[in-house]
């Protein structure tokens, strides 16, 4: 038990050291390549701060284990949103730009979101939703590279300032990634052991311990984006890292093995996935900008989700 939370609190300040270089290494070849930060939070950072989640289902659906491989990509969405989001938002409120975010961002998100919440109904993701699902998360980086442009880009990137060097920007993203990959296995190896020690099971574990542990690459990058003065870093992360998950993620977990799920043990945390998804986008048409109050509500909301599971795991079935 000693060695799991050495293996927790170690791979957690590991996790805050390198979530600093992945920002600035983003940052910088965004800014020598004319990319917004909105596009790079999309696809460089979503993409390397969601490895946790890819291996960590990859690995479940090897093992047939399929109840930790799906409860890991519900429950790092429903992190992403009201964990990541809300306490960027509660540490540093941010502004949102339009154009993209509305056009193409979100409607991909909400469309991966209903159509991965639908291939849960008949009890299993087979190979072919897997496929198509993965096809999604292609078409979705191939449109965000084919327009990098600064479009809405409110950030603080658009400074005089000359950018570093190129390779000291790839250099840190590079040891960014792998750090926060790292810090994620040690954290979630660690969390999952004391979780199984007390005899919890493999979806309660997926949905928290697991969940939280994936999500705190986003929570870490996210929050020091906001904190840098980047907001389309920040909200960028959360957005693309919650499609990352319910295409890329699933879709290839789906793909090594079809994922066997009791749809009526997992129905209550897919709706909370589906609504917060869904305040997230009313949050980001009203006004433009995500304040402390909507963070603090969105925290508030995952708190109490977690409450709720701790409460019925702890009365049982």
């Amino acid at each position: 038990m000693l060695l799991s939370v050495i293996s927790l609190i170690g791979g957690l300040v590991l996790l805050v050291l390198a979530s600093d270089w992945l920002v600035d290494g983003a940052v910088g070849l965004a800014r020598r390549a004319g990319i917004s930060m909105l596009v790079v939070g999309l696809t460089v950072v979503a993409y390397g701060t969601s490895f946790p989640e890819l291996v960590v289902s990859a690995l479940a659906a090897l093992r047939g284990e399929a109840d930790l491989a799906v409860g890991n990509v519900v429950g790092s969405n429903i992190a992403n949103i009201g964990l990541v989001l809300g306490a960027a938002a509660l540490i540093k409120p941010f502004a949102i730009g339009g154009g993209p975010l509305f056009r193409r961002d979100m409607p991909f998100l909400v469309v991966a979101t209903l159509g991965g919440t639908y291939a849960f109904v008949d009890g299993q993701v087979g190979r072919v939703e897997g496929a198509f699902l993965m096809v999604l998360a292609v078409l979705f980086t191939w449109w965000c590279v084919r327009t990098p442009g600064h479009e809405d880009d409110n950030s603080a990137a658009a400074d005089a300032l000359p950018p570093p060097p190129a390779l000291r920007n790839v250099v840190k993203l590079l040891v960014g990634m792998v750090g926060l990959f790292v810090g994620a296995h040690f954290m979630v190896k660690g969390g999952s052991e004391i979780a199984a020690a007390f005899g919890i099971s493999e979806r309660v574990i997926g949905l928290t311990v697991v969940a939280v542990g994936t999500s705190l690459p986003e929570l870490a990058a996210s929050t020091a984006g906001a904190l840098k003065g980047y907001p389309e870093l920040a909200v960028g992360n959360v957005v693309g890292s919650c499609l990352f998950n319910l295409s890329f993620v699933m879709g290839s977990a789906a793909c090594i093995h079809p994922l066997g799920v009791d749809f009526a043990a997992i129905q209550w945390d897919l709706a909370v996935m589906v609504g917060l998804t869904l305040l997230m986008l009313g949050i980001f048409l009203t006004g433009r900008r995500v304040t402390r109050v909507e963070g603090g509500s969105l925290l508030g909301l995952y708190i109490g989700y977690m409450s709720w599971i701790a409460v019925t795991t702890l009365q049982g079935p």
